[in-house]
């Protein structure tokens, strides 16, 4: 037995790419995580210097609990802030594209789309940092259930449509000729 990625994985199906949203995108949001945490550091470095009363008598007992729940609360935001960079991938394989979503901690969506389904596919960069770091929006229109699959800030977003209409031409192959599509001839990027 192999190891699915997802859990309607075939054995016969081939994975051409996984995405996870561009890395300069985490960065954004770890760099807004690490200026929240050096507010914490400077307030307790600085804190009794210049606001002493908060650091004396019973008031010493209300900022080290609210120091502790705002540390408690940082890294929290940094464990949310990896587990939904990592588990919220798009997987396009010789057969389907699969969409898996991570609401939340106790929340996820996982959302399939067959290539013969599939009636345009856009890509699209804005944004200085976009241009920059080749990142940025995948649009799937479908005629199916869920009309249009979106991938966000994802990595080189023209080679991502250019592998995808490939796939869509070879299944159509698949379907007009009736033999199956041979995925090694397929390019990975």
């Amino acid at each position: 037995m192999t190891n699915r990625l997802f859990p309607s994985q075939l054995d016969t199906e081939t994975i051409f790419l996984v995405v996870r949203e561009h890395w300069a995108r985490l960065v954004l949001k770890l760099l807004i995580w690490l200026i929240l945490a050096l507010a914490l550091v400077l307030f307790e470095k600085y804190g009794p210097n210049f606001v002493p009363a908060l650091f004396t008598g019973s008031a010493a007992t209300i900022t080290t609990l609210f120091t502790q729940v705002y540390t408690m609360f940082l890294v929290l935001a940094l464990l949310i802030i990896w587990i939904l960079y990592y588990l919220n991938i798009q997987v396009i394989t010789s057969l389907r594209i699969v969409d898996i979503s991570q609401d939340g901690l106790f929340s996820h969506t996982v959302s399939e789309l067959h290539i013969d389904k599939i009636e345009d596919v856009t890509s699209e960069v804005a944004g200085i940092l976009g241009t920059i770091f080749d990142y940025g929006m995948v649009y799937i229109q479908t005629a199916g259930k869920t009309e249009r699959f979106e991938f966000s800030n994802v990595p080189h977003p023209s080679k991502i449509e250019k592998t995808v209409l490939t796939l869509y031409e070879k299944n159509s192959n698949f379907a007009k000729e009736g033999n199956e599509s041979d995925p090694e001839q397929l390019t990975h990027t």
